[in-house]
């Protein structure tokens, strides 16, 4: 209804009418307004500074080295995510707070040691051969891949090439593993090929080995390739018939949980063991191990761990 010119408004029924507030009591209100929409961000920033406080106490998230040489996919980038729920399980467990670094090139890896010291990582067995001295790296587990029975290598080449190693003496050799020379040429080869060997960086292992079934230009004379992925160019109906196995390596060792610096990483060894060998009693800790592609941790093989380090070392 609209109101005739000059009459009063009445108020509608059941709503309040408005009174009007004196300047002291309108300042007053919104002084509290204001106080109310401030409360929740000053406790926030209050829990930050507070956390950041207990942080600094305690030395901060100690590094946490995640190492896959050559895996083009092993980056903070691509992989960071992953392996920070690994680390977030274990830190939860050992009430440690941890920051995980992901690499692909061990010498990056080792600078990467040189600067933040970490106390924990999962590195390559080369990387551990390589520098367990430097670092003092005291081997916790191994990992165990889904799928996979025994870690091993083996070195392929064209079908028409001859089956003597020898042959691939100064020849080249593809592999995601050319970073760590030694443990390629000693550990893996077993010094076959002799040091004069070339190894070819690779990231893209498939691509090598179409290259070497087709006779490209720029492929390796060789390329090194787990057992499991020759198995399936082996089986594949166009691969399969222009290439063969020349060498096939002895079980190696499998990727190792290491502590850096022994006891003074500040993570109790045998606790560290028991959180990880038993991931998978839980839903939380299988969903882990599924997304790093880990089937389970288990003791290192002491016999194999001290073969591998003879080979090494040339002995």
């Amino acid at each position: 209804m609209t109101a005739k010119k000059g009459a009063s408004v009445a108020a509608e029924p059941n709503l309040p009418v408005p009174v009007p507030l004196s300047h002291h009591e309108a300042s007053r209100q919104g002084e509290e307004r204001d106080m109310r929409i401030k409360m929740p961000l000053l406790q926030g920033v209050a829990f930050v500074l507070l956390s950041a406080t207990v942080a600094l106490a305690n030395g901060g998230p100690k590094p946490f080295l995640f190492l896959k040489t050559g895996e083009k996919f092993a980056t903070q980038e691509t992989a960071g995510p992953t392996v920070k729920g690994l680390t977030d399980y274990i830190g939860q467990k050992l009430a440690v707070s941890f920051e995980p670094k992901v690499m692909n090139d061990p010498v990056k890896a080792a600078e990467f040691c040189e600067t933040n010291k970490p106390s924990v990582g999962i590195v390559t067995p080369g990387f551990y051969l390589q520098y367990s001295k430097t670092f003092g790296l005291e081997p916790i587990l191994e990992t165990r891949r889904e799928g996979v029975a025994a870690e091993r290598y083996v070195l392929v080449t064209r079908k028409t090439a001859s089956d003597d190693t020898q042959a691939l003496k100064g020849k080249t050799v593809a592999t995601t593993l050319a970073a760590e020379e030694r443990y390629v040429v000693g550990v893996i080869l077993q010094d076959r090929l002799g040091e004069n060997v070339c190894l070819k960086f690779t990231a893209d292992i498939e691509g090598a080995v179409f290259d070497l079934a087709d006779g490209a230009k720029d492929a390796a004379d060789a390329v090194l390739v787990e057992e499991g992925a020759w198995k399936l160019f082996e089986a594949d109906p166009e691969l399969g018939p222009k290439l063969k196995a020349v060498y096939r390596s002895e079980e190696l060792l499998r990727d190792l949980v290491v502590r850096f610096g022994g006891d003074t990483a500040g993570i109790d060894a045998e606790k560290l063991k028991a959180v990880l060998k038993t991931m998978g009693d839980n839903e939380e800790g299988k969903t882990i191990l599924r997304n790093i592609r880990v089937q389970l941790f288990v003791d290192p093989d002491k016999e194999r761990l001290a073969k591998v380090e003879a080979l090494f070392l040339g002995k």
